[in-house]
């Protein structure tokens, strides 16, 4: 085939220490990530297990073959609780600990009492596919919640090792019996090895491009998150406003926009402080969240403004949703340390007409003064098309309010 068994080998054994160190050096970067260790651990020890079987072939000791294959078990074993982590779940030292150990002994016996290659290989072989199996099963379970492209491939090349390794336990046993000298590569034959190392090089490339693309998810997620609130953020609501601006434009989707601000917020601050009023802008926010579920968008705008993206909602139906919104925030007592706040919000609503979400943006906000300047705790519905030249998709927050057709009163 062009490769030799040899080199096989040491592309495994490198493959695996290259993974390990590479997992170690941003572990210690990033120390709060389990996951990154229990990789790099269980890479070196599985990297450990080949070289210490390959020192002492083709005829290693009975002690030495049951530390090797006790170590590559304890290597799947911790990427099996790596996986288990990078999904979320509790750590399972203990457990892992009692399946390597019990794998040991199991082994060892079978060693003691004279067991053939056949045997030794069928042992290895099925505790090996389980662990490929529960990381294949592991990485499919956490795609539920955290949709990552990079899992599937990754799932398929844990589930086709799982597959050769019973495939290799069944072969096995087609040797006639007896003891043998030819290792574990000479036994499986010449595709075996072959496969393994693809399947090595493949997982550890898979895990490097899967925390990369947690990680730059993540970052793309605070990005567009705000962090008080939870709430997306400006851009993030820009950014799917221009979204939804090119279907509406492409095929005539309708969709509204509310522009929302707390009123008399700043007596809040005075009279809580900031910390109270950030406790009253969460408060706000979870409130948000539940009244306006997905596929409409609840952003924070800025301070204690909010605003929403109500996509496939007509004139008449944004204005009901936002007159819901108003008098439930106006029904509800928010706790502040012990002491109760009573808030009520002034809501502009626009629809999206032509695509423009620039327009329809000023238009909310021109309705929401319109609605501060009537008395707060009302809502009202921006008809008038606005030709002002001010896009609020580029301008600054300064710009933005120079583009504002009225001036607030004092105390918002």
């Amino acid at each position: 085939m062009g490769l030799s068994v040899k080199t096989l080998f040491l592309t495994n054994v490198g493959v695996l220490f290259l993974s390990a160190a590479t997992a170690w050096y941003f572990w210690r970067l990033y120390r709060d990530s389990a996951v990154l260790l229990w990789w790099s651990l269980g890479t070196t020890v599985a990297g450990l297990a080949y070289v210490l079987f390959g020192v002492f072939n083709p005829a290693p000791p009975t002690a030495v073959s049951a530390a090797s294959a006790t170590l590559f078990i304890a290597g799947c074993a911790m990427i099996w609780e790596s996986l288990r982590r990078f999904n979320g779940r509790p750590a399972a030292k203990g457990r892992i600990a009692l399946i390597v150990l019990g794998f040991a002994v199991i082994f060892s016996i079978a060693l003691y009492l004279g067991a053939d290659l056949r045997e030794r290989l069928s042992l290895f072989s099925l505790a090996m596919a389980a662990f490929a199996a529960l990381s294949a099963r592991e990485l499919l379970r956490g795609g539920k919640q955290d949709a990552l492209l990079s899992r599937l491939p990754m799932a398929f090349v844990f589930a086709a090792m799982a597959v050769g390794l019973l495939g290799r336990a069944g072969v096995t046993w087609l040797h006639p019996p007896g003891p043998a000298t030819e290792t574990f590569y000479d036994a499986m034959g010449s595709l075996v090895p072959l496969v393994n190392s693809v399947g090595i090089v493949c997982l550890n490339i898979g895990f490097v491009i899967m925390m990369s693309e947690r990680l730059s998810g993540g970052y793309r997620k605070h990005a567009l998150t705000d962090e008080l609130t939870e709430l997306p953020n400006r851009r993030f609501f820009l950014e799917q406003g221009e979204r939804l601006s090119r279907r509406a434009r492409r095929d005539g989707t309708k969709a509204c926009v509310l522009m929302m601000d707390l009123d008399h917020f700043s007596d809040v601050n005075q009279r809580f402080g900031h910390a109270g009023g950030d406790l009253a802008l969460a408060a706000v926010a979870r409130l948000l969240r539940e009244q306006v579920p997905p596929p409409h968008i609840v952003s924070r705008y800025g301070g204690e403004e909010f605003c929403a993206l109500l996509a496939g909602a007509e004139a008449s139906e944004g204005t009901r949703i936002a007159e819901h919104l108003r008098a439930t925030l106006a029904g509800q007592a928010i706790d502040i340390r012990g002491q109760t706040l009573k808030l009520t919000v002034s809501i502009g609503v626009a629809a999206l007409s032509d695509g423009d979400l620039g327009a329809a943006v000023r238009s909310a906000d021109e309705a929401l003064y319109q609605a501060k300047d009537q008395g707060r705790d009302r809502v009202v519905f921006g008809q008038r098309k606005i030709s002002d030249p001010c896009s609020v998709i580029t301008a600054s927050p300064a710009q933005l309010g120079r583009c504002r057709r009225l001036t607030p009163t004092e105390g918002s």
